[in-house]
């Protein structure tokens, strides 16, 4: 999903276009720089954009942020603009070394949203998902996956609190089966099968 990395090759070769001051070569300052498959306009030091800048390509993914000798770095925002002249969303917050890290929002096609702490383009620490579905998940996250203590509601009312392993409901938790929690269920799960369970009997 992130645009190709511009090389010092490219660079090289492209056709450098001073925005505020005549040509200097690749001395620090502020221009536009046309490559294969993009351009790029902001700051620079040396031969990289550093500082706050704007990159283009043409796929139509845009980045507009902060950079660090040629990287993605700091607060940013990527999104993309569409054939039809919409623009699209992706992904809001930090970087570093032209990962997401940090904590940012990210917006999938499904019209699923994640807003939370990044490690290294994955979702690690503490994160609130808002499924397609209209379920919402709130807890820890581990490579990319609901992992640790959470909190899963269900689109249909339920609502499960509890340990998360790889995605899955797995280990201890309680499972309210109606939204009003007249239900109760507690036991162990494993892979989202509840293995043992403690529950009231309905009332005859």
């Amino acid at each position: 999903m992130a645009p190709p990395h511009v090389t010092d090759d490219v660079l090289l070769a492209s056709v450098i276009e001073d925005m505020s001051c005549p040509a200097r070569g690749y001395s620090t300052g502020v221009r536009c720089q046309r490559y294969p498959g993009g351009r790029y306009q902001g700051k620079w030091l040396g031969m990289q954009p550093h500082g706050y800048g704007v990159r283009r390509t043409c796929s139509g993914l845009v980045y507009e942020g902060h950079w660090q000798m040629g990287q993605r770095h700091g607060y940013g925002t990527l999104r993309r603009k569409e054939t039809n002249g919409s623009i699209l969303r992706i992904y809001v917050g930090e970087w570093r070394q032209d990962k997401r890290n940090g904590e940012g929002k990210q917006f999938y096609p499904d019209g699923s949203v994640y807003f939370g702490q990044w490690l290294a383009n994955q979702r690690s620490g503490q994160g609130i998902f808002w499924m397609a579905d209209g379920g919402v998940y709130v807890g820890e996250w581990l490579l990319d996956q609901m992992h640790g203590k959470g909190v899963l509601f269900t689109a249909n009312g339920n609502r499960y609190v509890g340990q998360f392993e790889g995605g899955c409901k797995s280990g201890a938790g309680v499972f309210y089966h109606d939204p009003e929690g007249q239900r109760i269920q507690r036991g162990f799960w494993s892979q989202d099968v509840c293995t043992t369970s403690l529950m009231p009997l309905l009332p005859g």
